[in-house]
């Protein structure tokens, strides 16, 4: 037994959820517990199976009786916790089994630190896995556009382990960032901005199976803009203002905020006009906000 709690938050992931515990049972070193969070999930396969869930004495199921969402999820298994060390894991993924030995390990060298990070394989299809190496968790750097690319640079995967008193002292998950905003990069940006120290861990322990999950498909421009409006000033602080602007000009086009778009839009001019060429700044400008508005039609019809 060690020092760890594994939570793992659910909704609708069935049976599935079998998988993701039994890869937590398998583990070279066990946690001290399991705690599931049932989020009020309507569905019958998903109750069922946290029902045979609490037959094992090392599983705690929570019944959460309002659906709050994953951030709020967590953040009920984070409270009942009795472990310095908070491992979360989605219900539709699993670990590799010495995933908690590395984990452990890793705290336990350097007492100091706030949370451990380290490789994770994502997979986009049944046999299609790519190795992360998110070794730069500098906000500086993941919060910049990716290179030839409007999307975000943003690496951390949001299902890291963290010291209890990190998570305690940034007070939790944001309950106003839902399923369809990016609370995981929320939670992680006001996690970083503290200083605390962390530690890398060059091997994969963690196996992100995207192709099970639907949260990523609801990810919209609305979701950066929201990131980038309330923390404009950190992206002011690393240099990024622009970067923040070409974000806030993407949403308000895509919500139809004219008033919004002519702000931003001017802004993204004057920092070209001061001599500072990005193209991604040209190519904001340049989307049609009757494009985005189409598409943001089309993803409503596909939920």
């Amino acid at each position: 037994m060690n020092n760890i709690s594994v939570v793992i938050t659910c909704y609708r992931e069935g049976e599935l959820i079998l998988e993701a515990v039994n890869s937590v049972l398998a583990q070279s070193l066990l946690p001290l517990e399991i705690i599931v969070v049932n989020d009020a999930s309507s569905d019958r396969s998903t109750i069922n199976t946290c029902k045979k869930l609490e037959e094992n004495p090392l599983i705690r199921v929570i019944w959460r009786k309002t659906n709050g969402g994953s951030s709020v999820a967590r953040d009920n298994g984070f409270q009942v916790a009795q472990s310095d060390i908070l491992v979360p894991l989605d219900a539709d993924d699993i670990l590799p089994n010495n995933a908690l030995e590395l984990i452990s390990i890793a705290f336990q060298n350097n007492a100091s630190i706030g949370f451990v990070y380290g490789n994770y394989l994502r997979q986009d299809k049944v046999i299609d896995s790519k190795n992360i190496s998110p070794q730069d968790i500098s906000l500086q750097s993941m919060l910049k556009a990716k290179k030839f690319s409007m999307s975000s640079n943003w690496q951390l995967i949001g299902t890291t382990p963290i010291r209890r008193s990190l998570w305690q002292s940034i007070g939790g998950y944001d309950p106003s960032f839902g399923v369809e905003d990016l609370h995981d990069v929320e939670f992680w940006i006001r996690a970083i901005a503290t200083g605390c120290e962390h530690r890398y861990i060059p091997e994969v322990i963690y196996i992100w199976r995207k192709y099970l999950g639907s949260n990523s498909r609801k990810v919209t421009p609305v979701s950066w803009y929201r990131i980038a409006k309330k923390y404009f000033e950190i992206y002011q602080n690393l240099g990024l203002t622009y970067r923040a602007y070409e974000l806030l000009l993407l949403g308000s086009k895509w919500l139809n905020l004219e008033a919004e778009t002519k702000v931003y839009s001017q802004e993204l001019k004057n920092y070209i006009c001061q001599g500072n060429f990005k193209l991604t700044a040209f190519l904001v400008l340049l989307i049609p906000s009757t494009f985005l508005r189409f598409l943001s039609k089309q993803m409503s019809k596909k939920r």
